[in-house]
């Protein structure tokens, strides 16, 4: 009798969280875009016959249901929170490192697309007679290594970077290797991004390696203090101390203007309205597009052709203290010559992050 009694009340909490939830769904306002996960939310999908009999709605009504349940930004929040007080060390690969760092675990790599991207950078530069200059950029898992919780385990991406750069030995290698590893505060605490002092760190590199000169001085004006970047929205930790996003200026002044995929003008690298998204990394050169090609009143012949991912929206700031005209290809979006973009006084780069060289197919683009 009472073994009838316990499954009977079970029964009806079971049926009772199940009928609650419902209402509370039904309820609970709908939202279209996730600040936290900075990503548009599953629509409802479309009662149709075909969609049913296909089997497409029952995916996507199981995706709208999970985007759209009731607290969802609290549960994501609680489970962090729950797994880092037990004492796990990561959040959907993302570590809990020292000082509210979330650090992104680099595990996977393809070594076929690591040789073509060599391949291509190769046959690109033999085509066209230059050298290009080559900065491979480590993520935080090793540029921060000594923040990364005990038993934490990645790539090893100095070994990676250093074999990458044998078989590119006849470009311009510039190596930030040994120094963003050896220098604190370079990487963002809730972005996979370097901040604006491991972009310098990088600057000075290309000062030493390719203009052989003395780097410019800067100093830094804070534009925000509210930047909660892709690792907060990848981790969960929606609580973590919020990031700084800072204007570099140059103690030469120069003006520049800037055009975007050819349609867009603007007289400055920094979109001050983007620091009202969430992504504000886009602060610096605008996020990603196809074609930047930025015009500087600086008294130098010189020109730079950069093909690169994100990693240089904030490293450009710096190097357009040293260009008469600086144009970043995407080569993502890209769809033109980047050959035709080159002349006699032309500096060809390649400014990658490591995860992006050792996974990104669309090298392949660029001849």
């Amino acid at each position: 009798m009472k073994k009838k009694f316990t499954s009977y009340i079970t029964t009806i909490l079971f049926l009772t969280l199940l009928f609650s939830l419902t209402i509370a769904n039904c309820l609970h306002e709908k939202v279209d875009f996730s600040i936290n996960e900075n990503r548009s939310l599953s629509s409802f999908p479309s009662l149709t016959f075909s969609n049913i009999v296909q089997g497409n709605f029952d995916q996507q009504f199981e995706n709208w249901l999970s985007d759209h349940f009731p607290f969802r930004d609290a549960w994501i929040m609680t489970k962090a929170a729950v797994k880092k007080a037990c004492g796990a060390i990561e959040n959907n690969n993302v570590y809990f490192g020292e000082d509210n760092h979330l650090i992104k675990q680099e595990l996977d790599y393809d070594k076929t697309t690591i040789q073509n991207n060599i391949s291509y950078i190769q046959q690109f530069t033999e085509n066209n007679n230059i050298k290009a200059n080559i900065l491979l950029i480590p993520d935080a898992c090793y540029g921060e290594e000594q923040l990364l919780p005990k038993g934490a385990v990645n790539m090893d991406e100095k070994e990676m970077i250093q074999s990458i750069q044998q078989d590119l030995q006849d470009q311009t290698i510039i190596d930030i290797t040994d120094t963003i590893h050896d220098t604190k505060n370079t990487y963002y605490k809730t972005d996979h991004h370097w901040n604006e002092n491991g972009a310098l760190l990088g600057y000075e590199a290309i000062c030493k390696d390719v203009l052989n000169k003395k780097p410019n001085t800067f100093h830094f004006q804070k534009v925000s203090d509210s930047f909660q970047g892709t690792m907060v929205t990848k981790s969960g930790v929606f609580w973590n101390e919020a990031d700084k996003i800072n204007k570099m200026e140059c103690d030469i002044p120069f003006q520049v203007k800037v055009t975007y995929d050819n349609t867009v003008m603007k007289d400055s690298l920094f979109e001050e309205d983007n620091l009202q998204k969430k992504d504000q990394y886009t602060y610096y050169l605008d996020g990603n597009h196809a074609l930047v090609d930025i015009k500087i009143n600086v008294k130098t012949k010189k020109k730079a052709v950069i093909v690169k991912d994100s990693y240089a929206h904030i490293l450009l700031p710096y190097l357009a203290s040293e260009y008469r005209e600086i144009q970043v290809v995407d080569l993502r979006y890209y769809s033109q010559s980047t050959s035709s973009l080159l002349d006699k006084n032309t500096d060809f780069y390649v400014i990658y992050s490591l995860e992006s060289f050792v996974n990104d197919n669309h090298l392949a683009l660029l001849y």
